[in-house]
């Protein structure tokens, strides 16, 4: 199975993974959805079961931002109809993770979610701040670390959807959904170990973006491996010696 000593170490040797995702404020970047789905692992790193999801609309002390409105369809009327405090939520999430707090990851997709979580939490003072930075110290970013083996030709992140694209899996729900963002962030997690020729064949092309930040014999010596072409020992000496005469 490709990368799975490098997911190991990212996992920490943890087994429960809360996938999460967050819909914040145009400009405060106050919650305002959240969306998650508690996950148990195999010894072998995959998904074993799946609990039920976890979704909330929030009030937040600012307006949401039209931006926001069309990216995501949350519109002040539905935060006014359905939206409960964030202590409530912050109440409502620790249950939902229960007894597998201490034990769990909080799986996201970018760095964003977490200044949502830290905005919230300083904008609320009946929130508890320091479950935010519990759940803040204890999160993942999975986006950066498939960006280790798998970015664009540009050698940029994909999205979370054509992460999913790449590896032939459909974007299921509402893109911009909370729980269905969660769920396809999932999804993604569960590509990366069904197809490791995927990860494999996409690494190769990261590695040769990356050529340039290599010393010059090493480059040499990616440039023919990418071609298909044998480099012996003595040819990567013979580099060496070039490159410091």
């Amino acid at each position: 199975m490709v990368a799975v000593k490098q997911l190991e170490k990212a996992l920490r040797g943890k087994r429960v993974l809360v996938f999460l995702d967050l819909e914040g404020t145009q400009f405060s970047h106050e919650m305002i959805e959240i969306g998650a789905y508690k996950a148990y692992l195999r010894d072998d790193l995959t998904i074993r079961k799946i609990m039920g999801g976890f979704k909330y609309y929030v009030k937040p002390k600012s307006h949401i931002g039209h931006v926001v409105t069309n990216l995501t369809g949350i519109t002040e009327k539905l935060i006014e109809e359905k939206g409960v405090p964030y202590r409530v939520v912050q109440q409502a999430f620790r249950k939902y993770v229960g007894k597998d707090w201490d034990k769990c990851l909080f799986v996201t997709f970018g760095n964003h979610d977490c200044r949502i979580i830290s905005q919230s939490a300083e904008n609320n003072m009946d929130a508890s701040m320091e479950q935010a930075r519990y759940v803040i110290h204890h999160a993942w970013d999975y986006s950066e670390f498939i960006a280790r083996f798998i970015r664009d030709d540009k050698g940029n992140n994909y999205s979370l959807s054509n992460y999913l694209k790449l590896f032939g899996v459909d974007f299921e729900g509402q893109k911009h959904d909370a729980l269905a963002d969660a769920y396809n962030l999932i999804d993604l997690y569960k590509a990366f170990l069904a197809k490791p020729e995927i990860v494999m064949r996409e690494y190769e092309k990261t590695l040769g973006l990356s050529r340039n930040h290599f010393p010059e014999p090493v480059r040499q010596v990616m440039a023919k491996l990418s071609q298909g072409e044998a480099v012996s020992p003595e040819e990567y000496a013979s580099y060496i010696k070039e490159y410091l005469q």
